[in-house]
């Protein structure tokens, strides 16, 4: 029988047979350097495959049909090995019928508390805690803010009105603080899809999380009971929604977006959480934050790259006003080499984009005059793969993207 014919009877690849006969599980004869199959074969090919379908390795299947030919099992001996072999392997796959069952049992247990985890208990009540309004301002003219026409819930304001004797207003609903959103670039918009997040590749997704356990570290270092900690920009990342679980519960924390439905999506999300933290809303332009001056004592910077795409500077200018001689940041900055493809490519997708986004050396130089103290520095990596267009839709294939995490204190005035 020719190799074609024996195979075909098996439903195996010439390939794999030959294979098997490399490794001397099938010993057919060669006739003028072509392999002649016979019932012999046949007989050790329905064993190979009865053995595999046991999970036996090619080691144990070889040996096992070694020893049929040698004795055809008739010895006491060999019939004695020969069932050995078969107990081990039994014993051997009762052992991973065990561990499976675990493993599917686990399956099972993480299906169902996926499944049922915006449907179980319900998320709790949140609006704007009554004990952030001592820190609320007029943006415009740094008055106070009255409260008016306010729904109040468990000390927290669902629904009302924020006013200013200069004029400015700004609403409450659905606890959230909606202010003024500014100017926005044609070229922006919210991310409801999270498509920063889903489109990432592992390499991406393992490098955030290598900063986001330095962010972390360097927080544990501050002191953040009763410390107000603002997180702005929140429509690419949001490292307090990452991170919440391990966040100081008797702090004080903003999330803050220009983008209302960018903020109310997270709250959402947030609220499901059900956690025991203080949490307040703001949807306004970074520069129009209806919050005093000089109250916010941590801020959490993802943002410096995204805002300098759209404005010249960096994501900590319009909040700096809200900054004091002890605020201290923790962020983290992307970086290129200058002469690559894309930064030409980001150019052409974002004509907005600053001259200097990107730019380790006057970010360095930046950190330095805005801040009194660079406390440290530390490169976490790079990438060449970031994920799917949506997460750095102007990245060159191969091009290195560099990721710096740092950590500053003391606000400088003199910049």
């Amino acid at each position: 029988m020719k190799i074609s014919e024996f195979s075909e009877q098996f439903g195996l690849s010439p390939e794999t047979v030959r294979f098997y006969v490399n490794k001397g599980l099938l010993v057919p004869l060669s006739v003028n350097g072509r392999y002649s199959f016979s019932g012999q074969d046949v007989s050790d090919m329905e064993q190979i495959l009865k053995l595999k379908g046991w999970r036996f390795s090619l080691a144990d299947i070889h040996r096992i049909i070694s020893l049929k030919r040698l004795s055809n099992l008739d010895s006491a001996e060999e019939l004695r090995d020969y069932i050995n072999i078969l107990k081990k392997q039994r014993k051997l796959l009762i052992r991973e019928k065990g561990e499976l069952e675990a493993v599917i049992s686990s399956l099972r247990y993480e299906i169902a508390t996926a499944s049922g985890k915006h449907t179980g208990a319900p998320p709790r009540v949140s609006g704007v805690p009554l004990l952030f309004l001592p820190y609320l301002a007029c943006p415009h003219c740094q008055g106070k803010l009255s409260v008016q026409n306010c729904h109040i819930e468990q000390e927290q304001i669902i629904s009302g009105i924020l006013a200013c004797s200069c004029g400015y207003t700004a609403s409450i609903q659905n606890g959230i603080i909606l202010g003024e959103q500014g100017e926005v670039s044609i070229y922006d918009g919210p991310d409801l899809e999270r498509n920063c997040y889903r489109m990432m590749s592992p390499s991406l997704i393992t490098l955030m999380q290598k900063d986001y356990l330095w962010m972390l570290s360097r927080l544990s270092q501050c002191e953040t009971s009763g410390k107000l900690i603002l997180e702005d920009f929140i429509n690419d990342y949001c490292f307090c929604h990452a991170n919440f679980e391990f966040l100081d519960p008797n702090a004080l924390y903003i999330l803050s977006d220009k983008f209302p439905e960018i903020v109310s999506m997270y709250k959402g999300l947030i609220d499901r959480m059900n956690l025991p933290h203080q949490i307040l809303y703001i949807a306004a332009g970074s520069h129009l934050l209806p919050l005093k001056e000089r109250c916010v004592d941590i801020y959490i910077d993802l943002a410096c790259n995204e805002y300098a795409i759209f404005k010249p500077g960096y994501s900590t200018d319009p909040l700096a006003r809200h900054f004091h001689g002890e605020t201290r940041a923790i962020g983290s900055f992307w970086y290129m080499d200058p002469r690559c493809s894309t930064r030409r490519e980001l150019q052409k997708q974002y004509p907005e984009n600053w001259e200097h986004n990107f730019d380790l050396p006057y970010f360095k130089k930046y950190l330095s005059q805005r801040w009194r103290e660079v406390k440290e520095l530390e490169d976490i990596g790079f990438i060449t793969d970031p994920g799917a267009e949506d997460s750095f839709s102007y990245h060159a294939n191969g091009d290195k993207l560099f990721l710096l995490s740092y950590f500053t204190a003391g606000l400088s005035r003199d910049k």
